[in-house]
């Protein structure tokens, strides 16, 4: 998640290129990185919800 969140940020830079919000979430959805956003949350959230309390 760490990664996925770093690499969407250093890409705002396209926007000094002259990429419009569309062209930039079209760029996060064609690489490897945009992906790992999303993936990274989904995997916290199980992780927190499935977490066992061992307090018994």
């Amino acid at each position: 998640m760490v990664y996925g969140i770093s690499y969407i940020i250093i890409y705002i830079n396209l926007f000094s290129f002259g990429y419009t919000i569309k062209e930039y979430f079209m760029f996060l959805y064609t690489t490897f990185e945009g992906y790992l956003l999303p993936l990274g949350m989904i995997i916290e959230v199980i992780a927190l919800t499935k977490r066992k309390d061992k307090r018994k």
